[in-house]
């Protein structure tokens, strides 16, 4: 089933705002093996916007359309939608309560107020918890068309928060949908085409190597699977790699991106660290609290980023003592206990200092686990012995310490970023064991 999203708004296309609704809406449908085949995006014009929807309903089997629901004059969703289904707008006897209820005692009714409680005559009506307009479902050309207010939380209360459609017609009458909410919908209409494909799908999260390389070490996983893709996306500093399987078969589809999936873990290795929507803040966050681990950070060069990405989940206060944020060799010696020696003989940024740092931490704090990360995050101060982009990183436990040096090309806050997931790394395979 070919989807086509078209958001509209003279803002989206000015750029004063990111267009935040086209990717939910795809991932929403996605969900539903639903693909999204285009995404559109048109000011608030009454031409441009029939243009859009008339390119749409040519090539889409389903139309998601938000924006332009409002009361004023700029809103034209509704009259365009109607002109187009070759039916007049109309006041929605529910919108128009709910409207009623909201501004009782508070605020005069008026004709503008109203017109945001139209709809095309004989859409379906799916409602809106979270606001005014409501959200409603005609049809162009045989093509339904879904139309939702533009505000991004009113959007997720339309598709999250159980709502559940009257199926009435504008007009009162009770129509043959009568739960489920939007998603519910949206299933019905999939399931109406008959002959479903079916999408199996793992997004495995890759972190310490660089699209290219992944690309390269993934080369001809897909060849010779029916129905099967390989994607890869950067989603800095991680890149997903995310395989794919289409069949009218759902088991079967699921079959064959199981037989894929112990090659790939082979061949990307332990640059892999986890599957699905889970990624490496959240995880070690997770696991901490899951596992009862308590960790200390001691930070020169990314100066608190990765204490900060420790505290980002709720409950962290469960794992996370605390930190020494230690910029100054001074501060290394008096909060850490590094010692002057070896701040002379090795430098800040050196295996020797961050042992020290981090067992330091660990004292201190009285943790199960410390990281200490020390750098060279430029854009100056680099050498030809430590160039801008060196990192020292250990970890210390009961175990003992153990280190890793990493060398990062590029800016100072990318250099401060992959070093802090470099330490959240260290902490993920501690917990492993």
């Amino acid at each position: 089933m070919r989807a086509e999203i078209l958001t509209i708004g003279d803002e989206l296309c000015r750029g004063e705002i990111v267009n935040t609704n086209s990717s939910y809406f795809a991932a929403k449908l996605w969900d539903l093996d639903i693909t999204t085949r285009w995404m559109t995006s048109c000011v608030d014009d009454a031409a441009d916007m029939t243009a859009a929807l008339e390119v749409a309903v040519s090539r889409a089997d389903l139309v998601i359309c938000s924006g332009g629901l409002g009361p004023t004059e700029d809103d034209l969703t509704v009259d365009v939608v109607a002109a187009l289904a070759g039916v007049a707008a109309v006041e929605d006897p529910a919108a128009r309560a709910n409207l009623e209820r909201r501004f009782a005692g508070r605020v005069a009714i008026t004709p503008v107020q109203l017109r945001q409680v139209r709809v095309p005559a004989g859409a379906r009506v799916h409602g809106n918890p979270g606001g005014l307009a409501p959200c409603f479902e005609a049809t162009i050309r045989g093509v339904p068309v879904i139309c939702l207010p533009g505000i991004p939380r009113e959007i997720f209360t339309i598709f999250d928060g159980g709502v559940r459609p009257a199926g009435r017609a504008a007009e009162g009458q009770r129509g043959p949908f009568d739960g489920g909410g939007l998603l519910g919908r949206l299933a019905e209409l999939r399931e109406a085409r008959g002959n479903v494909e079916r999408v199996a799908r793992t997004i495995y999260r890759v972190f310490g190597r660089g699209e290219s390389q992944i690309s390269e070490v993934c080369r001809g996983i897909v060849d010779g699977v029916p129905g099967a893709t390989i994607h890869y996306q950067v989603k800095f500093p991680e890149t997903l790699v995310k395989l794919v399987v289409r069949d009218h078969d759902g088991a079967a589809a699921a079959a064959r991106l199981a037989a894929m999936d112990g090659q790939l873990r082979t061949r990307v290795g332990g640059f892999l660290y986890g599957t699905g929507e889970e990624n490496l803040v959240e995880r070690v966050g997770r696991r901490l609290q899951d596992q009862q681990t308590t960790v200390a950070t001691a930070e020169s060069c990314t100066g608190g980023m990765l204490g900060e990405m420790l505290t980002r989940l709720p409950g962290s206060s469960r794992s996370f003592r605390g930190g020494a944020i230690t910029y100054a060799n001074d501060e290394k010696i008096r909060q850490l206990g590094v010692s002057p020696d070896t701040l002379v003989a090795h430098g800040a940024v050196s295996e020797e200092v961050v042992r020290e740092m981090a067992s330091g931490a660990l004292a201190r704090f009285g943790t199960d686990l410390a990281v200490a990360i020390s750098g060279v995050a430029g854009p100056d101060g680099g050498t030809p012995e430590k160039p801008v982009g060196t990192v020292w990183l250990a970890l210390a436990s009961a175990r003992g310490v153990t280190t890793k040096k990493i060398g990062f090309p590029g800016a100072r806050d990318l250099i401060r970023t992959l070093a802090s997931w470099w330490g959240l790394r260290m902490i993920d395979e501690a917990l492993d064991g």
